[in-house]
């Protein structure tokens, strides 16, 4: 344990991913780096539990994909325990009659698979996955920079590409969606894709930035896929962390941060909840940034302008998570059968209509529960057995909208068992022993997901990944670029440039960004 007398170049508040990253390359540049976590494991959201007995599960994080593989390769990820497999389907989706989509790894048997269903939309397809492609071909060289300006950004986005900007910052994927698809199915299948852990609707814009920012990752150098983490996704935090301790950082779990200690308008280390003092010549917050500015560094006399802009970044959220243990696969309707087959292995969206999701969303916008809730299930255990005992299974099943602030009524064990048993029963519409196969379930709220694992609201990403709250502007213009209105603090999270996610790049950036000022001093 740190003594009050000792000195670190760094200490970074918060070991999810983020902090972990920032962790990994500020020891591997040879500074004496200190982890503080309040809770009694790394990892943050993208961690490891067991909910049930012998059951391992990533409560929150689930798949992976936007892991920049830049920091796969410094970090040397793979050599401390990290091991990713391409999900295959990437998706698929029942319908009401009997028919089913599958989109594959391979953008072949996908259009093979459309083909049944719309011919025309056979052809469109390639073309929609083009866009995305092409966005990820202009943006993503700018993941792991400092973020542009607006102003700048569009100037990136030239001739033909113009109108990749239109659709990207003004855009709605509903709209995108009729554009390119005649066919109901194509247009259903996807509509949830540009809504994830964000409270909006297919109609909103900014809708298309949302589904680009859940396309542009790659697994194993496969681009635009998603992937499984060989036993949860928490594998990849511990993989950071022994990366980190490898090259000499030092990690204290159940160490909650009180407050920053500023002095002269300078950050000098931290305050912990039990009175202990620790110094540092600067200091990294993985804490989102209204915890990070008004509660970290209330007595900082910041400019109330500043404090302002931080306490109006949107943090709205209506994720709800069930974590699942099950007695058996579903069987649907659309394909029976239990045994493990393409319809467990990679993810199944329930979106059967064009008006599905949002309708799902205008539910939450009056701050109700959703009466037929979009859901997205994985069921890691059927392509990787290591995470439930033999002859059982888990299902992951990422819920919306179960809005934070509910109309006339405050979140309890009641409403959640009212949401969960919801999203039981519509799963099981499209399968009908999926109620009957459930051994445990963990339900955790909006409310459950800000206070276990310091999602402001529960947003998943810190803040909202829309046009209005990104590069330049994300979380306000003076911290954009991790620096903060505090010398010698920075901010290394999700409410950073490029935005959350498990991608590393905000944990990255932070800690590129000190090193170029302690290079200039």
């Amino acid at each position: 344990m740190a003594n009050q007398t000792e000195q670190f170049d760094a200490i970074i508040i918060g070991a999810g991913h983020n902090g972990l990253v920032a962790a990994g390359y500020l020891a591997r540049a040879g500074k004496k780096v200190l982890v503080l976590e309040q809770r009694d494991r790394v990892g943050g959201a993208c961690t490891l539990e067991e909910p049930f007995p012998g059951f391992t599960m990533s409560p929150c994080a689930y798949v992976v994909s936007l892991l920049r593989p830049e920091i796969i390769r410094d970090l040397e990820l793979h050599r401390y325990g990290f091991d990713a497999y391409v999900k295959d389907p990437q998706m698929f989706v029942p319908f009401l009659d009997g028919n089913y989509l599958f989109f594959r790894a391979s953008t072949e048997k996908t259009v093979e698979d459309i083909r049944r269903l719309s011919p025309h939309d056979a052809e469109a397809y390639p073309r929609f996955l083009a866009f995305f492609d092409r966005a990820s071909e202009i943006l993503n060289p700018i993941l792991l920079e400092e973020p542009p300006s607006i102003a700048d950004l569009a100037g990136r986005f030239r001739g033909k590409d113009e109108e990749i900007y239109r659709y990207l910052m003004f855009g709605n994927l509903y709209d995108m969606l009729a554009d390119y698809f005649e066919s109901d199915y194509l247009r259903a299948a996807y509509a949830g894709q540009g809504v994830i852990g964000s409270f909006i609707g297919p109609k909103t814009p900014g809708s298309v930035y949302v589904a680009w920012h859940h396309m542009f990752g790659e697994v194993n150098g496969e681009h635009g896929m998603w992937g499984y983490v060989r036993g949860g996704m928490g594998r990849i935090s511990f993989a950071m962390a022994a990366s980190a301790e490898a090259h000499g950082a030092v990690i204290r779990t159940n160490a909650p941060v009180e407050k920053i200690l500023i002095h002269d308008g300078r950050a000098e280390g931290v305050r912990l909840e039990t009175g202990e003092e620790l110094r540092a010549k600067a200091v990294l917050s993985n804490a989102e940034a209204k915890r990070t500015f008004l509660q970290f560094c209330s007595d900082a006399e910041l400019d109330k302008g500043f404090l302002k802009r931080i306490a109006h970044f949107k943090t709205d959220s209506a994720v709800i998570k069930l974590n699942i243990a099950l007695k058996e696969l579903p069987s649907f309707k659309c394909l029976p059968g239990t045994a493990p087959g393409l319809q467990h292995a990679g993810s199944c969206d329930i979106t059967p209509t064009t008006d599905w999701v949002q309708e799902a969303y205008e539910d939450a916008e009056r701050g109700e529960l959703s009466k037929k809730p979009y859901i997205e299930a994985y069921m890691q255990s059927a392509t990787d057995p290591t995470v439930a005992p033999t002859g059982y299974h888990t299902i992951s099943m990422f819920c919306q909208y179960a809005p934070y602030h509910l109309k006339g009524r405050e979140w309890s064990d009641d409403v959640k068992n009212e949401m969960a048993d919801n999203i039981v029963a519509t799963m099981t519409e499209f399968a009908p022993n999926f109620a009957d196969a459930i051994f445990a379930r963990q339900v955790l709220s909006p409310v459950d997901i800000e206070q276990r694992y310091g999602m402001p609201n529960g947003n998943i990403f810190h803040g909202e990944i829309t046009p209005d709250q990104l590069f330049s502007l994300r979380p306000a213009p003076e911290c954009a670029h991790y620096r903060t209105p505090v010398e010698g603090l920075y901010l290394c999270g999700s409410s950073t440039h490029p935005g959350g996610g498990v991608m590393g790049a905000p944990g990255h950036n932070a800690a590129k960004a000190l090193l170029s000022d302690w290079a200039k001093q």
